[in-house]
C-alpha cells in the first residue's frame, strides 16, 4: 500500500466505483443527484487539499479516500470512502492512520477527532471505533437529505490515547 496526495482523477475513480453503503452515505449528505455529479462534487471539493490523502493498492490503483478536515479551532472531522478492495490493503491503512496520521494532527494541537457515518453501517462502524473513535450520539433521525438517520464518533483528547483501540 502506497499512501499519497490524491489526484484529481484518483478521487473521481474512488467515487466513482466507492463500496454501495459509502455511497449511500455521502449521497445523503450531499446536493448531487447521482454516482457521477457526486464523484465531481468530492473531486472538486478534495483535490489539492493538504488535509486529504488517496491510498492505492500495490498495483498502484486508488483504492481509498480520506481527509482531516478542519472543523473549529482544534477539532478535525475524519471523512473517508472507499472501493470494495478496501480489504487488500484494510490492515496497513489502519496502522497509517492511528499510528502516523491520527498522532501528526494531535502533535499539532487536534483535541477532538470527530465523524458521523449511516445508522447501521456496522461494518464501518467497528473499523471507525477500531481507528480509536467511539461512537459518542444518535442515531440522529432525520439527518439525511432523505430522511436518513446517522451515528456521530468522536475521540476526545482527554479519554485516551489517540489510536488506542487499533
Amino acid at each position: 500500500m502506497k499512501i499519497d496526495a490524491p489526484r484529481r482523477e484518483d478521487i473521481l475513480s474512488v467515487a466513482r466505483a466507492m463500496r454501495a453503503r459509502d455511497y449511500d452515505e455521502f449521497i445523503a449528505l450531499s446536493f448531487a443527484g447521482d454516482r457521477e455529479a457526486l464523484a465531481e462534487s468530492l473531486a472538486q471539493r478534495y483535490s489539492g487539499q493538504s488535509d486529504t490523502f488517496c491510498a492505492y493498492a500495490g498495483d498502484g490503483e486508488a483504492v481509498a479516500v480520506g481527509a482531516m478536515v478542519q472543523a473549529r479551532p482544534g477539532v478535525v472531522t475524519l471523512m473517508f470512502f472507499a472501493t470494495d478492495r478496501m480489504g487488500e490493503i484494510g490492515l496497513a491503512l489502519t496502522k497509517f492512520i492511528t499510528q502516523r496520521l491520527f498522532p501528526a494532527y494531535t502533535a499539532r494541537g487536534v483535541h477532538r477527532i470527530e465523524c458521523v457515518s449511516l445508522d447501521g453501517y456496522e461494518e464501518v462502524h467497528r473499523w471507525i471505533e477500531v481507528l480509536g473513535l467511539r461512537r459518542e450520539a444518535g442515531p440522529f433521525r432525520g439527518f439525511g437529505r432523505g430522511g436518513e438517520a446517522f451515528v456521530q464518533f468522536a475521540w476526545v483528547a482527554d479519554e485516551s490515547p489517540v489510536g488506542a483501540g487499533a
